[in-house]
């Protein structure tokens, strides 16, 4: 409901300013200045509601839950139990193809980089990224490590 009011706003914003400028010397300066100022605010605002409400309609049917993932780097086999933010945290550093280490209560941490491949179901990316927006994705048991430079950089 939120963004579609915002949007209805920012055009209706939109048609008045419109308006005082198709006829000049009908409002002041300060006014046409004024609504000037408040589109692209309003414009931001609808879509940023527009962005949240479309996140918490993609988490509406998840589910947080554990999930068995392999981690294959190389001839290395690793399978670790993860819960769901850990989950969430290696689809994303996988896809953006993020070199990161996942830090295990054993102490031994398991690499992420290019030639990682991570067997089971860890979550869809729509969901991933709707926890993003929402600020409900927090990683403190994945660190980036710092980039590898190639030869001749």
């Amino acid at each position: 409901m939120w963004p579609g009011l915002y949007l209805l706003f920012t055009l209706a914003f939109a048609a008045a300013l419109l308006v005082l400028l198709w006829r000049p010397g009908a409002a002041r300066a300060l006014m046409v200045w004024g609504l000037a100022a408040l589109l692209p605010l309003l414009a931001a605002l609808a879509g940023a509601l527009g962005g949240q409400a479309r996140a918490s309609r993609t988490l509406a049917g998840y589910v947080p839950q554990p999930v068995w993932v392999t981690f294959v780097n190389g001839p290395e086999l690793r399978t670790l139990l993860l819960d769901a933010r850990d989950a969430a945290c290696v689809e994303r550093a996988v896809r953006l193809h993020t070199r990161s280490e996942l830090l295990t209560p054993e102490g031994d941490p398991v690499r992420l980089e290019a030639q990682t491949q991570v067997l089971g179901t860890l979550p869809p990316q729509p969901v991933v990224e709707a926890l993003g927006l929402q600020g409900t994705l927090t990683c403190p048991d994945l660190r980036a490590l710092p980039g590898e430079e190639e030869p001749g950089h």
